[in-house]
């Protein structure tokens, strides 16, 4: 994948740090995602190269053994299903750590990350992390890979905070006034309201809220719940659109 260079990147890391960080963020407990993006990305006219699907939860806070965290990873890979699983522990100074690879039968590669950490000015604190890629021009399932990994998080008790994007290409490349009117394309589509963005040669990256789904993120006192990014990949000489929800977290 073709890197637009350090302000796309920055960008991109900083607001999936606000989402994952924040301690104002309000995360829906259910709703289709799935659909709500699928819909907004058909919108672009793009082929479908892709989708990610990332969750980041608070477990406890509290310092868990290694032990204690292959016991639960272990219990989670029930509901994750995860095949041809690959398990590792790690201890190293304050933190402890539990990681599960493998795919599911649709293709995607799946990583369930649980963290305990010790902290020298604040309480411990144990996490959950899962991590789905899959390539694919079918989104037939994306929903519902969502909600398993929904689903998993349920499981430990803990509030899911989901962030996920759908990834693809258009054959051209893109003037600056048609990545606009496709920007905005997909914001009437999604019957959102544009909140912020940046728009410079190497990227076109607008970020909005739309009604039509429950979750967001707040920012500045504003919802969000909506990303748009598109730029031009000079390896493939074809234009990249990602849409995700609330933000796109992914490098692009």
């Amino acid at each position: 994948m073709k890197k637009i260079g350090v302000l796309g990147i920055i960008f991109c890391f900083l607001l999936a740090g606000f989402q994952f960080m924040n301690s104002r963020q309000t995360i829906a407990q259910s709703t289709d995602t799935g659909e709500f993006l699928t819909r907004a990305f058909i919108a672009s006219s793009a082929d479908v190269e892709g989708y990610s699907i990332h969750n980041w939860s608070v477990v406890s806070k509290d310092y868990k053994s290694t032990d204690e965290l292959k016991e639960m990873g272990q219990t989670l890979s029930k509901t994750l299903a995860v095949e041809g699983a690959q398990e590792s522990v790690k201890h190293q100074g304050d933190q402890n750590s539990y990681v599960l690879r493998g795919t599911w039968t649709n293709g995607s590669e799946v990583q369930l990350t649980l963290s305990s950490l010790k902290f020298q000015d604040q309480a411990p604190q144990t996490v959950l992390a899962v991590r789905v890629e899959r390539k694919t021009s079918d989104l037939t399932d994306y929903s519902a890979s969502i909600q398993r990994v929904r689903d998993t998080a349920l499981q430990l008790g803990t509030v899911p905070q989901i962030s996920t994007c759908i990834s693809g290409l258009l054959a051209d490349k893109m003037e600056d006034g048609k990545t606009n009117e496709l920007v905005e394309t997909i914001f009437k589509k999604a019957k959102a309201k544009e909140i912020e963005g940046v728009r410079s040669d190497l990227v076109t990256s607008v970020s909005g809220y739309s009604p039509l789904t429950k979750d967001y993120i707040v920012t500045n006192g504003n919802k969000m719940n909506l990303q748009v990014a598109v730029h031009y990949d000079e390896k493939r000489g074809q234009t990249r659109v990602l849409v995700g929800s609330p933000i796109v977290t992914i490098e692009y």
